[in-house]
């Protein structure tokens, strides 16, 4: 329940910035940008004028830009400074924003998004909740129609734990383990 709440409210903020600003067609400007960053602080300072919203609440509205890394805003929080809930709501707000079309870009195919989150997840985000988010969220697409990199179509029929983002298609005529194939992904769910 704690961690729905903590998604529910994390982006809160975002009703204290210019109307027009988050539906911009464009690229922001780092002015522009600067701006948006400031939604996380003015989240919280929203949620903690009321005494009956819980601490993570607050604070996944705070830090849910900040990386274990370091690397985050506001504060450039790392590791054990942030808080659980925010690290749970940070990888899905990230997950979510790459995967949905924006105004100025389209979205990315999921497949895509669990590489790079396979790629640099170990120093960005906290290893158990990144793990168990990047499993489920595979376990989601199994059964599903995709489009390969060289156009075939297939089906997903199994996952490799050890290389999330390259599960096993079945095609027509084959079937395809992904992780063995370097130069082959998945371009789209269909």
């Amino acid at each position: 329940k704690m961690v729905t709440a903590c998604g529910l409210f994390h982006d809160i903020g975002k009703f204290m910035l210019p109307s027009g600003l988050l539906r911009k067609p464009g690229k922001l400007t780092p002015a522009e940008f600067e701006i948006v960053k400031t939604h996380t602080i003015e989240g919280f300072h929203m949620l903690n004028r009321f005494n009956n919203i819980p601490e993570p609440v607050k604070n996944a509205a705070l830090m849910h830009h900040e990386k274990c890394d370091g690397s985050g805003y506001p504060y450039g929080l790392a590791k054990d400074e942030i808080d659980k809930f925010a690290k749970i709501v940070t990888i899905a707000d990230i997950f979510d924003a790459m995967t949905s079309e924006r105004i100025y870009r389209k979205a990315m195919c999921p497949f895509s998004v669990i590489k790079s989150f396979e790629d640099d997840g170990i120093q960005k985000y906290e290893l158990k909740y990144i793990l168990t988010f990047l499993e489920n969220i595979v376990l989601t697409y199994m059964n599903n129609h995709v489009r390969l990199s060289d156009g075939q179509i297939g089906k997903i029929v199994f996952v490799n734990k050890m290389c999330l983002s390259k599960p096993m298609i079945a095609t027509e005529d084959k079937f395809v383990d992904l992780s063995k194939e370097h130069d082959l992904h998945i371009e789209a769910i269909l």
